[in-house]
């Protein structure tokens, strides 16, 4: 007899909603599949609505709270009645949880999906409240390493899982010479740690396009200071670079034209930019990524992409026309990564080891009678 399927209460990030996590598999097709969608469990979401049922006091008393807040005082307050509390890249979030329930000597299965321990607060917060977390989901290397070495979490309670994609839909069909589909321009994506600044300076000159599909770097005091609605300094770059972000399925198309894809990033110690890295690989497209600490082993140099050193808008400009003269190379370097993330980075990956740490949670917080304790 299989076990039943687990009730968990999930905590995410509610700025992205609407749309709902139960509302996402409707959206396939012009956006790539979610992974929670494939997670084997009853799914409830504390957010906006608050179908957790609060007293009439209580949603008064939540109106004037901010909406993480709320989050964990639900999920304080009816958390027991689950098999499992998942927390779902909402790091404030897991951690107040379990400062509150270790104040008040109260147990519930929570398991985390955290993405970067090591910074100051939230180290400081984990090394005391881990003990009530049962379970922590951290992709990244390096931040494994980091809260077994520095944090004293214990490496059993950590779960290794790689981030992962819905390959089905980055995927391109393969291009002919002389087709409407053969590349003729390059790309970058995403925010998080970027250093465009520096791509911009190796594109100066060279006669290949680039779009970056971001917006400019905000934490940067010059003028490269700008985000969507405020576009000063675009005049200032190359006339073969431009910006825009772009939806999904219009980012799909960019990929489809670039012969590679460049992540510049500034130095980290997260994986920042495995997202792009991995939309890029699906799309048979290689990468050419900064050499940052918490990047360390996503690809074998030369097989799926190139490593160039952060900041160094030389080595940066030396790599990209390496490539851009080579499309036979980037081409075959594009097909492994393709073949990389169908074999170890499809979402299947991930959902079947969020539902397996759910399950296992939950097993251990039923006790013999079959229900939540």
């Amino acid at each position: 007899m299989s076990a039943p399927r687990p009730r968990v209460l999930l905590l995410a990030n509610t700025v992205f909603f609407p749309p709902y996590p139960e509302e996402l598999p409707a959206l396939t097709g012009a956006h790539p599949r979610a992974w929670i969608n494939d997670v084997e469990a009853d799914l409830l979401s504390v957010d906006q609505r608050l179908r957790t049922a609060p007293s009439r006091l209580r949603r008064a008393l939540y109106r004037r709270l901010p909406l993480w807040v709320v989050q964990v005082l639900e999920a304080y307050r009816v958390g027991r009645a689950y098999d499992v509390v998942f927390c779902w890249s909402v790091a404030d979030v897991a951690l107040s949880l379990a400062l509150l329930l270790k104040l008040t000597r109260r147990r519930m299965p929570v398991v985390a999906l955290l993405t970067r321990v090591s910074e100051r607060k939230k180290a400081l917060l984990l090394r005391r409240v881990h003990s009530h977390l049962d379970r922590i989901i951290l992709p990244p290397a390096v931040q494994r390493e980091h809260a077994v070495r520095e944090l004293g979490v214990p490496e059993a309670k950590l779960v290794a899982l790689p981030w992962t994609l819905d390959t089905t839909f980055w995927s391109a069909p393969v291009a002919e010479p002389g087709s409407a589909l053969e590349t003729d321009m390059i790309c970058a994506a995403g925010g998080e740690m970027r250093d465009y600044p520096t791509l911009v300076r190796a594109m100066a000159g060279l006669d290949i396009r680039c779009h970056i599909a971001g917006v400019l770097d905000t934490t940067r005091a010059d003028w490269w200071n700008a985000d969507e609605r405020d576009r000063r300094g675009e005049d200032r770059v190359p006339p073969n670079v431009t910006f825009g972000t772009m939806p999904a399925a219009e980012l799909r198309a960019l990929y489809r034209r670039s012969r590679f894809v460049v992540v510049p990033l500034r130095p980290t110690d997260s994986d920042n930019g495995i997202t792009s890295m991995h939309e890029a690989w699906s799309m048979g497209r290689p990468v050419i990524v900064s050499a940052v600490a918490g990047q360390r082993a996503a690809f074998v140099e030369g097989r799926e992409g190139l490593w160039v050193p952060t900041g160094d808008a030389e080595a940066l400009r030396r790599a990209i026309v390496e490539l851009w003269n080579d499309p036979r190379r980037a081409a075959a370097m594009g097909e492994a990564g393709r073949r990389l993330v169908v074999r170890e980075r499809d979402h299947r990956v991930f959902s079947d080891g969020v539902s397996r740490v759910l399950r296992d949670a939950a097993r251990r917080s039923r006790p013999a009678g079959g229900s939540p304790r």
